[in-house]
């Protein structure tokens, strides 16, 4: 049976709630080299995008290429050692990515994250096998809230956008999956439920989503 329709899973937020501990980990990079970063700034901005746009943002300035990946490998050696013992998946995501998979969906991962994380959260978390397909920072030039990741996604799955929904917890996320045509599923593990907005649903988790919505949500009982 061909596949018409797929689903497209951000990581960071999505997969996993890793929001504290990349806080943590931003934190303390920034303590290592005196850079100012708050709370705010990090949960409205800088969450969700990558990691050439984040370090562009604290340093105000885009960083000689050596410079930038001594620094990523820095902070996220520093998010692996905190996140080792510490990652679940969100609460109903195996049996949901089970149940869909069983119906029919394609599904891919889409994250401004290194492959290494990504490989790296997929495999802590029990959920790699689910996903057909991974596009990680290192695949594109533009960060979210640019649609290129969601783009390049939909490509390795020959799909339109129209065909794919995609599951976001970050602002700038769920603009990417908007700008890319595609239907977003606003998951509130980053934000409240009431700040995630322009998404055609909101979910606290996914013991709240259904095969039987994600046809509501295709228009069609045809996948």
């Amino acid at each position: 049976m061909q596949k018409t329709h797929a689903l497209i899973f951000d990581m960071d937020g999505v997969i996993a709630d890793t929001a504290d501990l990349h806080e943590k980990a931003w934190f303390a990079f920034c303590e290592n080299h005196n850079v100012p970063i708050t709370s705010q700034l990090f949960r409205n901005k800088l969450f969700g995008m990558s990691n050439r746009e984040t370090l562009k943002i604290l340093y105000s300035r885009a960083l000689a290429e050596k410079e930038f990946l001594e620094y990523v490998d820095e902070k996220e050696k520093i998010f692996r050692q905190l996140a080792e013992t510490k990652l679940v998946p969100l609460p109903g995501l195996i049996n949901f990515l089970y149940e869909a998979g069983k119906a029919g969906f394609q599904m891919a991962v889409a994250s401004s994250a290194p492959m290494e994380n990504i490989v790296f959260i997929l495999e802590k978390t029990g959920t790699g096998e689910f996903f057909d397909f991974i596009t990680s920072a290192d695949e594109i030039t533009n960060s979210k809230p640019d649609p290129e990741i969601f783009v390049k996604t939909a490509s390795k799955l020959d799909l339109p956008p129209a065909g794919c929904v995609v599951f976001e917890d970050s602002f700038a996320g769920i603009q990417a999956g908007n700008s890319a045509g595609m239907k977003v599923v606003g998951v509130a593990s980053t934000h409240e439920l009431h700040e995630l907005s322009d998404t055609i649903l909101n979910i606290t988790d996914f013991n709240e989503m259904t095969i039987q919505k994600l046809h509501a949500l295709f228009g069609s009982q045809n996948i």
